[in-house]
């Protein structure tokens, strides 16, 4: 519990930026430690026996996406080589936080829904992954049909690009676009389109932002616009036990992408850019996640769907065939232990969130006085 206590000054600056209930604030805490939960895996496992595959790396609910394209757990920042087993402690530990309860841990329900899909889907993952219910009768607004529409609209990127615009005649700014076009063969993209738009902006856990809006140069075009979201990528050092398959971060999230959302991302690109490594991907007008914290039925459509994903990437990450038998092995053995790691990780976090809430309130009766 150390470490997440010793982090906590990061958590309270983000909790100072959001109003957030109790239970979205331990939720938050969940995202923030997502590498202190990895790097304290080893005290719980001996990871030299459990399998490795190309993993997703922080599967929670916050980034499963719905677009025009489908619905997929996305976000690929934290991908790479590693223990397939951090996928399902972390996804299970994540699920359990976004129960309608705060106390206890998953239904035993909601884990064989999660085991029934995972197994399926890693023996055949030809068949596509199960996309979730609760988002499938989504219907988009009238300003998510167009990217024309939803820069009107001036909501979510189109907005937090206006509040944080930079000149689009940048040198840098021209430059970074034109190395990322490169990459992805695309340059002729700038023939028909010009930046109109271009803003810094924070990101969710710090990594800025690069949001351009092109806009066709025919101003009688029937083409949309174009949003890029262009940012400095993670580059977390290689272990043991977790490591980059390739040398470039951006390629990785790329990888990664095909591996478990095939399709799902558009023009995603990657380059190198005054010695910092970038990724990058078409903003959809188009794109719902689930808000909500979750009922039994709810949770059990989320653990298949995510279950399916999750089977289905880790044996199509596999860099040697042959291992996926292994890992059938292995999850049968010892799903049971992983679960119970995912339980005692959640229950860790909540009694630090627990002591981190109890010294807020302190500090704040203090200044009070």
């Amino acid at each position: 519990m150390d470490e997440y206590l010793r982090r906590s000054h990061v958590f309270q600056k983000r909790l100072g930026n959001e109003p957030l209930s109790r239970r979205e604030a331990r939720y938050l805490l969940f995202r923030i430690a997502c590498p202190l939960m990895q790097a304290k895996l080893p005290r719980f496992l001996d990871l030299n026996k459990v399998p490795t595959t190309f993993i997703h790396g922080n599967p929670h609910v916050d980034n499963y996406v719905r677009t025009f394209k489908g619905s997929a757990m996305l976000d690929f920042d934290r991908s790479r080589m590693g223990p397939y087993c951090w996928d399902i402690i972390r996804f299970l530990s994540a699920l359990s936080l976004r129960r309608e309860e705060m106390d206890g841990f998953l239904d035993n329900k909601v884990v064989e829904y999660f085991i029934d899909a995972y197994i399926t889907h890693f023996m055949h993952p030809d068949i596509p992954h199960k996309q979730l219910k609760m988002l499938k009768g989504v219907e988009p607004e009238k300003w998510q049909m167009t990217t024309k529409d939803y820069l009107r609209s001036n909501k979510r990127w189109a907005k937090k690009m206006r509040e944080n615009a930079i000149s689009p005649r940048n040198d840098q700014v021209m430059n970074l676009l034109n190395t990322f076009l490169d990459s992805r063969n695309d340059s002729a993209l700038m023939n028909e389109y010009f930046i109109s738009e271009v803003g810094l902006t924070p990101g969710s856990l710090g990594k800025k932002h690069y949001i351009y809006t092109l806009m066709p140069k025919n101003p009688d075009s029937h083409q949309d616009a174009i949003m890029l979201d262009i940012k400095e990528v993670y580059q977390e050092k290689n272990n043991k036990f977790f490591f980059s398959p390739v040398s470039h971060h951006g390629l990785r999230m790329i990888e990664a992408s095909k591996i478990f959302a095939d399709g799902m991302e558009e023009r995603l690109g990657f380059c190198t850019f005054q010695n910092k490594q970038f990724w990058g991907r078409q903003v959809p007008s188009f794109a719902v996640k689930v808000k909500k914290f979750l009922d039994k039925e709810e949770l059990c459509d989320f653990a298949y769907s995510v279950g399916s994903e999750l089977g289905k990437g880790h044996r199509k990450g596999l860099q040697d065939p042959k291992m996926a038998e292994l890992i059938e092995k292995d999850f049968q053995a010892n799903f049971d232990k992983y679960y119970k790691i995912s339980k005692l990780f959640t229950y860790e976090l909540s009694i630090a969130f627990d002591t981190m809430m109890r010294k807020i309130k302190l500090y704040q009766d203090y200044r009070s006085w």
